[in-house]
C-alpha cells in the first residue's frame, strides 16, 4: 500500500467511485481544452514545437484508447500532461543520441500571457530535464507541486528538492541571489 493510499488522500490520478462512464463527446472536449497548453507546456520544457506536438498528439491519442480507464481519474487532464511530457523528453534523449548535436532555440509562439526573458528562458534551458520540468509547471503554468510532482511520478519532497536546486542554478546563471524562503 502507498502512503496516499495508507493516508487516505486522494491524487489527481486516483480513480473516483461513482463517477459516470466516460463519452466520445467528453474526450472531444478535454482536447480541445488542454491540447495547446500541454503543446506549451513540452515545448517549455524540450524546447523543440515539432517535438512538443508530436509528443502532445501522441498523448491524446493513448488517451483516447485508454479513455475507459482514464476518464474515472479524478484528473485526467494531468495523465495527458505526464505521457506527453515523458514522450518528449525521450525523443529530445533519442535525437541527441543520434546526432549529438545542441538543441535549436525556441521557436516564437504568440501567446496572450507574458513569456519570460530570453535569459530566463535560455537558463532554464540549461537545466536537467527534470528540474526544467518542474520549473516549467510550477512557475509557468503554476501548478501546486502534489500536482507537479504526479506528473514525472516522484514524490512531493522529490519535487521541491528538485525545483531548490533548479533556482540555485538558476540564480547562478542570472548572477543573483536566491531567498530560501521563497516558493
Amino acid at each position: 500500500m502507498n502512503a496516499k493510499a495508507a493516508s487516505g488522500m486522494i491524487g489527481p490520478m486516483t480513480v473516483v467511485p461513482g463517477r459516470r462512464e466516460a463519452t466520445t463527446q467528453d474526450f472531444q472536449s478535454m482536447f480541445v481544452a488542454h491540447y495547446t497548453m500541454v503543446v506549451r507546456t513540452v515545448r517549455l520544457i524540450v524546447h523543440d514545437h515539432a517535438v512538443a506536438e508530436e509528443a502532445t498528439r501522441d498523448a491524446f491519442v493513448q488517451l483516447l484508447r485508454n479513455w475507459r480507464k482514464v476518464s474515472a481519474y479524478e484528473r485526467p487532464d494531468l495523465w495527458v500532461r505526464r505521457v506527453a511530457i515523458r514522450q518528449g523528453q525521450r525523443q529530445v534523449h533519442r535525437d541527441r543520441q543520434r546526432s549529438r548535436l545542441e538543441l535549436v532555440s525556441l521557436p516564437t509562439v504568440a501567446t496572450t500571457d507574458s513569456a519570460p526573458d530570453d535569459e530566463v528562458l535560455d537558463a532554464v534551458r540549461e537545466l536537467p530535464p527534470g528540474q526544467r520540468a518542474v520549473v516549467v509547471l510550477f512557475y509557468l503554468e503554476d501548478r501546486p507541486m502534489g500536482e507537479i510532482a504526479d506528473i514525472p511520478g516522484c514524490s512531493v519532497s522529490t519535487g521541491w528538492s528538485q525545483l531548490h536546486t533548479a533556482r540555485k542554478r538558476l540564480a547562478a546563471a542570472l548572477f543573483e541571489e536566491v531567498d530560501p524562503d521563497v516558493r
